[in-house]
């Protein structure tokens, strides 16, 4: 089973990334093929030289992107690699892992077992990571691994035409109509996340490049959501869960802005925790059972001389960031 990594400009997670790999998944024996778009060439060049077995893959906007941020030019393209990512899962194992830069395993799990239970059951998705938000994983229904459970989607609409009218017109005015009609509700559209997932999941192949078909230099997911509903309907596959979570994400930061500050830039952020990486990796490698230590970060940031309403931003930021998924019912 092969695990594709999409990566931008975060070494020092994806050094945490493939770490946790090494260390907790059992019998493993796939390709690893990191999947970057824009990461300058020097970190590359270390993260390579740490990993000799992962494949680098860059994407068409790499270069441009990679030239950017080496010359601290932030005004980058916001354009994803989704022509990357749909590609990449061609000549790649028949179910494969799908994970970001700043996720990490945190508990051991047996990769033949995986593969194994997905084959059999003929599982379209299974779910490692889910942030403890319950209303994107179905209910276990049935144990097919040692920890693997599959489950029952139960979602609101399985006709395309009624998701359309519904979830995939972005005007405020009718999103408020149609939650006055009792069509609309958050926690409605969060089920339909049963039958997808972006990234910390095992992927059956021909489903994965379903959802990606059609994707263009954005994420659209409600379109991706729409391409899940459509297989769904029409093929007869299962979806499932680890019995518990076994993956991490990170909140102290992004690979894209969200929120603009006066001081405080995501894109400088990353590169001054790639600096330090280059001269000391091991601080991003402790307490795997948790996110990188804030207290470490903020003695980075004093370390390259980063003003006190700079760590006040970010600090801020990263509340914000993690305020976004608490609300969505995730527990962090």
């Amino acid at each position: 089973m092969d695990i594709l990594i999409k990566s931008f400009n975060r070494v020092y997670y994806l050094d945490r990334c493939l770490h946790s790999i090494a260390l907790n998944l059992e019998n493993f024996d796939g390709n690893i093929f990191v999947l970057d778009d824009g990461t300058p060439k020097a970190y590359l060049k270390a993260i390579k030289e740490k990993y000799p077995e992962i494949t680098i893959l860059k994407s068409d906007n790499y270069n441009i992107k990679a030239s950017l941020i080496e010359a601290n030019n932030y005004n980058l393209p916001q354009i994803i690699p989704s022509k990357l990512w749909y590609e990449s899962a061609v000549n790649i194992s028949d179910y494969f892992m799908v994970l970001e830069d700043d996720m990490w395993f945190t508990k051991s799990i047996d990769a033949k077992d995986i593969e194994a239970s997905c084959t059999t059951q003929q599982m379209a998705l299974l779910k490692l990571f889910w942030v403890s938000n319950q209303s994107v994983v179905g209910k276990p229904e049935q144990k097919v691994g040692r920890a693997i459970y599959t489950y029952v989607p139960k979602i609101q609409f399985k006709s395309l035409k009624l998701f359309k009218y519904v979830y995939m017109k972005h005007h405020k005015a009718w999103r408020k109509l149609m939650t006055i009609l009792g069509l609309y509700s958050f926690k409605n559209e969060l089920e339909y996340y049963r039958i997808y997932s972006v990234a910390g999941a095992v992927f059956k192949k021909d489903y994965y490049r379903t959802i990606w078909k059609h994707a263009h230099a954005f994420v659209d997911e409600k379109q991706q959501l729409f391409e899940a509903i459509k297989y769904y309907k029409h093929k007869k596959v299962a979806f499932g869960r680890t019995a518990e979570e076994v993956l991490k994400t990170g909140f102290i930061s992004s690979a894209f802005p969200k929120y603009k500050y006066s001081d405080f830039s995501i894109h400088d952020f990353n590169a001054t925790l790639n600096a330090y990486w280059m001269k000391d990796s091991t601080l991003f490698l402790k307490g795997l059972e948790a996110d990188i230590d804030s207290i470490e970060i903020e003695r980075v940031l004093k370390h390259y001389k980063k003003s006190e309403t700079y760590i006040a931003q970010w600090k801020e930021w990263s509340q914000t960031f993690k305020k976004k998924f608490i609300n969505m019912g995730c527990h962090i």
